[in-house]
């Protein structure tokens, strides 16, 4: 009866502190030599969305019809380029709330947001305040 041995290699261990592949080591890369990551623009919006729905005050207003035609509060357009965002901020606020500090928190916590959750630097959160409304006020669908 014959027995087959057969080998089987470790996996690969990371370099010494010091150690290039050059010298001779083989092992993996540094992990931001492995390859990269491409946050879509699409995602950056979703999540300056959700920020901005998360400060007192700022109203959710729009059905998905109205997104399309641009009439959905927050909404929210980001422009990506290597890793850096712009994003503008168009909100609807219930009446009555200072305007001015509500824009300055939507801001503050977009931009919170978006750096710790997505890890992007952000150079500008523009808000626009696009409608007040009175407390209590939601809009009734045809029954």
């Amino acid at each position: 009866m014959a027995v087959a041995v057969t080998e089987v290699a470790a996996p690969p261990q990371p370099l010494p502190a010091g150690a290039t592949a050059a010298s001779g080591e083989v092992g993996l890369a540094e992990p931001g030599e492995r390859g990269r990551l491409d946050i879509a623009e699409r995602v950056v919006e979703r999540v300056a969305h959700i920020a901005a729905c998360e400060v007192r005050g700022v109203r959710s207003v729009g059905s998905s019809l109205e997104g399309v035609v641009g009439r959905q509060y927050p909404n929210v357009k980001a422009q990506m380029a290597g890793g850096h965002a712009r994003v503008d901020v168009d909100i609807a606020v219930t009446w009555p709330i200072p305007l001015a500090r509500t824009a300055a928190e939507v801001r503050e916590h977009v931009s919170e947001r978006l750096t710790s959750l997505l890890g992007v630097k952000v150079d500008a959160v523009d808000v626009t305040i696009a409608t007040v409304s009175p407390a209590g006020t939601e809009h009734r669908r045809v029954q």
